[in-house]
């Protein structure tokens, strides 16, 4: 019934719930989204856009990973934790009500609203992050929300609570924990050292290295000393299929463990009316449609109800979100690297990777060949200029490093719409006019550019058929996970204070 009724949602989302832990509440993703809109360098200055190595494996190789039955913990104690000596629960997911600092450079604990919003926030007010369903543009934001306002119910891992209080959070009650006795520290560590072997095997030896017997020499010594992973000289050849290959083993396992089995439409075509009964009167399911392919048969679309949906073999819903959190975490502290370091300026992030401008000779971020250091991912290239009209969507302007003055060259990355000659050339979807929405944007304007795609493939389940079909996609800036400040485009947190 709530999944189906907007406005009990609404008033739900209010609710204090102090019942048990929703494991996969959990769950979250990469931290994505900018921090500012635009940049350009400065006299002295360098955008650089660094990404982290394999970094989900090299969670998986360094992490410790809690193991076997928990133990449930029904609380609900009034408590001051402020530092994270006062959680005593070292691995265990924990439901606390937490209340973040006022000011800080980097927010730490995630947060989604509800199943109406799908923003994964990292707020420092949860009043102001629901009041802004679509984010903000406003010069003069600031929260004026009491702590007890800005705080919310959070189900999070112990590491992740540990690495909020070290940074101000405070939490005033804790409701429940599903504390782990047991962990490993091998528990992916075989199977990513099988499969990083490969991988490096067919990526062959860096073009900075490449040639050199010492630092080849070097890098080989280093994988084993520091993971484990046996390096064989003569099979260090380029093979772009075998990487492919071994890059989908190494990313896939550990989210293999959380599939999502609910909330899943099945279909199921019959002409037996005793069919059509037996599906229109089962408790345990919700008939989202009928439709009739013939005179004779009937399709009917279901979806199993949340509480009747059993869990697969191999599901174990704390591996994953363990992966993520402690991901999360690695890419926290470079966030922190960079904005603590003097002069530098976080622009963009995008779960394993971020844009930063910094002092030419003063770079936060230190390069490396190995899983979990960085790589710069345009190492041939000046970055001009960054822009950004959201998450998932942003626009470089480069030159390259051997030719300066030249024509400059051009990366634009939108999620959702392709950016084929036709787009580029003919629409007008190119950095420049990108730019320029993004410009519009800070100013109030949500004048959209509109592409068309002559050559669509819609495929119809009625009737198994393929068509193609003219579509048109519309792009505009969107910025839903902060409050954007049109002088100097940045994008600032829920529960900013102007001060």
């Amino acid at each position: 019934m709530l999944s189906r009724d907007r406005v009990m949602r609404l008033k739900f989302k209010n609710y204090l719930d102090n019942g048990p832990i929703d494991i996969r509440s959990a769950f979250f993703g990469g931290r994505t989204g900018p921090l500012k809109l635009f940049h350009k360098t400065g006299e002295g200055q360098k955008i650089s856009y660094y990404d982290v190595t394999s970094l989900y494996p090299f969670i998986n190789v360094s992490t410790r990973y809690p193991i076997g039955h928990p133990v449930v913990h029904i609380l609900n104690n009034d408590v001051n934790w402020t530092q994270p000596s006062d959680n005593t629960y070292e691995l265990a997911l924990l439901k606390v009500f937490v209340i973040p600092p006022r000011s800080i450079d980097i927010p730490v604990l995630p947060m989604k609203i509800g199943d109406d919003d799908e923003r994964l926030l990292f707020p420092l007010c949860s009043t102001c992050a629901k009041e802004h369903p679509h984010g903000d543009v406003n010069e003069n934001y600031t929260c004026k929300h009491s702590d007890q306002q800005r705080g919310w119910v959070s189900t999070c891992t112990s590491i992740e609570l540990n690495e909020a209080l070290k940074e101000g959070y405070v939490v005033t009650k804790v409701f429940r924990v599903l504390e782990y006795k047991n962990y490993d520290d091998n528990l992916f560590r075989p199977y990513i050292r099988e499969f990083m072997a490969q991988k490096i095997h067919a990526s062959g030896f860096d073009n900075d290295i490449k040639g050199n017997q010492q630092k080849e020499e070097n890098f080989i010594k280093e994988c084993k000393e520091k993971f484990g992973i046996i390096i064989d000289r003569e099979k260090m050849m380029v093979n772009k299929g075998k990487r492919t290959q071994a890059k989908l083993c190494l990313n896939n396992l550990w989210g293999r463990f959380s599939l999502r089995n609910f909330g899943l439409s099945q279909c199921v075509v019959t002409d037996d009316p005793a069919v059509y009964t037996k599906y229109s009167n089962d408790p345990s399911i919700i008939i989202n449609f009928f439709e009739e392919l013939t005179d004779d048969l009937l399709l009917i679309s279901y979806t199993k109800k949340k509480e009747f949906v059993e869990e697969h073999d191999s599901s174990n819903v704390i591996i994953s979100l363990w992966t993520t959190s402690a991901a999360r975490i690695h890419l926290l502290h470079a966030m922190q690297q960079v904005v603590r370091t003097p002069d530098c300026t976080l622009l963009y992030t995008d779960t394993d990777s971020l844009i930063f401008s910094h002092p030419i000779d003063n770079c936060p971020l230190q390069l490396g060949p190995h899983l979990g250091e960085f790589t710069d991912e345009y190492p041939d290239f000046n970055i001009l200029e960054y822009c950004s009209g959201g998450a998932k969507q942003y626009g470089l302007k480069m030159e390259k490093k051997d030719e300066p003055g030249c024509e400059p060259v051009y990366v634009l990355k939108v999620r959702g719409m392709t950016l084929n000659w036709d787009a580029i050339n003919n629409q007008g979807m190119r950095y420049e006019t990108f730019k320029e929405k993004v410009f519009n944007f800070a100013e109030g304007d949500y004048d959209p550019i509109i592409v068309s795609y002559p050559n669509f493939l819609r495929p119809s389940v009625k009737d198994g058929s393929v068509t193609t079909l003219p579509l048109k996609k519309i792009y505009k800036p969107y910025v839903g996970k902060g409050v954007v400040r049109p002088s100097d485009f940045s994008v600032l947190d829920f529960g900013f204070i102007n001060l």
